[in-house]
């Protein structure tokens, strides 16, 4: 299946929309539109054939991590350090198993590469709902939070080697 990957707009069909989790299909369906056009999150949303339904989307904000929560191997300034946050990622039940969600993985990390070029940007920080998806981002070289193991950071400097293959674009 190849990935067609967009920034939500009002013509993108979310109605039918089911991960399988609730409140990640009503994020989608009310609450992503209104959270990226007030500047919260930014939602992409990978897109059926037909391009308009959407098999699967990941919402993206700029953040920062305090370095205490983080693996001291790290060896991090005191200060909090910048990161892009993947705050939501979830495809429809209907396509997982397909590369979708390596997909939204594999551009979100590819932003974030690209990103790191015109601003200052230590990871990529992302929050596990639970321990498969917290096995899924151990996997790909993301490192666990000290007081909490869902709480994951991919820095940097280990992205080329994380980074699934986004599919093409358009």
């Amino acid at each position: 299946m190849s990935l067609r990957i967009e920034m939500l707009g009002v013509a993108h069909q979310r109605e039918g929309f089911d991960c399988g989790e609730p409140a990640l299909n009503e994020f989608l369906s009310r609450l992503a539109g209104q959270q990226q056009r007030r500047g919260f999150g930014k939602t992409y949303v990978a897109l059926a054939e037909d391009s308009v339904s959407v098999v699967g989307f990941v919402t993206l904000s700029a953040g920062q991590v305090a370095t205490a929560q983080l693996p001291s191997t790290l060896k991090l300034p005191r200060y909090p350090v910048p990161v892009l946050r993947i705050g939501r990622l979830a495809v429809d039940t209907r396509h997982q198993g397909h590369g979708v969600g390596s997909g939204l993985l594999g551009f979100a990390l590819d932003l974030a590469s690209r990103w790191s070029q015109s601003v200052g940007l230590y990871g990529v920080a992302v929050e596990a709902k639970h321990d498969q998806a917290r096995n899924f981002y151990l996997g790909l070289g993301f490192l666990s939070g000290v007081d909490d193991p869902r709480h994951m950071i991919l820095p940097l400097s280990s992205l080329a080697r994380a980074m699934p293959d986004p599919g093409p674009r358009q």
